[in-house]
């Protein structure tokens, strides 16, 4: 999620927990209590129980008493083993059913909220926060708790089922290494997909990376297209930690560096080194707009997501955000007539942060494709049921746009995957 640019009011959101639930009623103010047993007289059905992340379940309760009304409440713990939840209130139809659908997970995950007394210091604080699972590299898959509360009939007060679904980063046979500037002359992640795809199934490679929050921000988007088939590479080129040997801003920021990640990504088993496109959101938008405009002899495809179509500034120090075998990148413009391959632009038109829809438009004006999305805000980017946004943009005002960027990443997703299959 790239960091507000100026005074944010806090505006709850959640990650990455991929359910299809209803949205009706929803509230992450009266999730039920786990009780110590729940009672055999209904049971949840899911059509994928174990899937993907960015996949979404149809899900049912059935085996009510028609007419009986229950919270259906799903759970979930952080990586800091932190737990949260979010409740809907549903009324069991003549068949003693409860249909949650496959659609309207966004209205739930916004309201997703830590419980306990750590919500009461998170709430009011002033600060963004989210929920994030364990990373891949360390937790392949993460767990949703779904439980349901009857509230009538003669099991009022009861929990009267109770399921797990298994939500996956990394598929079966998907391989995980860490890599590092002292080793591999880069800091992130790379996911590769099971063993055995090359020649006609080799896929484009990607390299993922995020804007101004720094650190390993892709790590599971990377870790999704390995899921999908797709050698990748998640890349940390500032904040990656103490030792890390990278600096704490967009301060010239190298183009070697990025290109030596891609190449090493090419060579990867399952690759089709031809086809390495690069994905960068918010200012790593820059980056890979002019890798693809700079390397055309190593990047194919560049997807950009909450773009600006020019070079910016450094961010937090420095004379000069990006640099070229060492020499400054200009502000200003950013040409593409010698991209190889296609650029697709990804943007909200409510987006607060900076005018990414402009730059979409601009971009296409270069013959890029675009999709905006009018209601959207800055967090389009990536996979769909991931990290709700907010928009604070630097004036302070404030705009709830989560649900629009969830419907975003739900559309612009498959968009993005049938261009690296293309």
């Amino acid at each position: 999620m790239v960091r507000t640019m100026g005074r944010m009011r806090i505006v709850p959101t959640a990650t990455a927990v991929a359910m299809a639930l209803a949205t009706t009623a929803c509230g992450a103010s009266d999730p039920a209590e786990p009780h110590p047993e729940a009672k055999p007289t209904a049971h949840f059905t899911a059509d994928h129980p174990v899937a993907r992340a960015d996949e979404q379940v149809h899900v049912r309760l059935e085996g009510l008493a028609p007419g009986t009304k229950v919270r259906i409440t799903a759970g979930a713990e952080d990586r800091h083993d932190q737990r949260w939840a979010a409740a809907v209130r549903r009324t069991a139809d003549e068949d003693g059913a409860v249909d949650l659908g496959s659609r309207g997970t966004a209205g739930l995950l916004e309201r997703m909220l830590p419980t306990g007394g750590r919500a009461k210091k998170l709430i009011g604080s002033g600060k963004t926060f989210s929920y994030h699972p364990g990373p891949p590299g360390r937790q392949r898959a993460y767990s949703v708790r779904l439980s349901a509360t009857a509230l009538s009939g003669k099991d009022k007060g009861e929990r009267v089922a109770r399921r797990d679904l298994v939500r996956q980063w990394l598929t079966k046979g998907t391989t995980h290494r860490e890599l590092t500037v002292a080793r591999d002359k880069v800091a992130g992640d790379l996911y590769l997909p099971p063993e055995g795809r090359g020649g006609d199934s080799a896929k484009a490679p990607v390299l993922v990376f995020g804007g101004s929050e720094g650190g390993n921000s892709g790590t599971y988007t990377a870790a999704l297209l390995a899921s999908h088939g797709h050698p990748a590479m998640s890349v940390c080129y500032f904040r990656c930690g103490k030792d890390s040997g990278r600096p704490n801003g967009i301060d010239s920021i190298d183009l070697d560096y990025f290109t030596r990640a891609g190449r090493l990504l090419r060579k990867q088993q399952g690759a089709a080194p031809e086809k390495l496109a690069v994905m960068g959101n918010s200012r790593g938008s820059e980056a890979a707009q002019l890798l693809g405009q700079r390397r055309p002899d190593v990047f194919h495809d560049v997807i950009a997501y909450a773009p600006s179509a020019k070079v910016n500034g450094p961010y937090l120090s420095g004379t000069t955000a990006w640099t070229d075998h060492g020499e400054p990148v200009p502000t200003g413009p950013i040409p593409l007539d010698r991209v190889r391959g296609t650029v697709l632009a990804v943007a909200g038109g409510n987006d607060r942060m900076w005018g990414s829809a402009a730059s979409a438009a601009a971009m296409a004006r270069q013959g890029a494709k675009k999709l905006v999305y009018p209601d959207a805000g800055h967090h389009v980017n990536w996979f769909p049921l991931g990290q709700p946004g907010q928009e604070g943009g630097r004036n302070g005002a404030v705009a709830a746009t989560a649900e629009a960027d969830q419907a975003a990443r739900s559309s612009s997703w498959p968009r993005a995957l049938d261009l690296l299959d293309s």
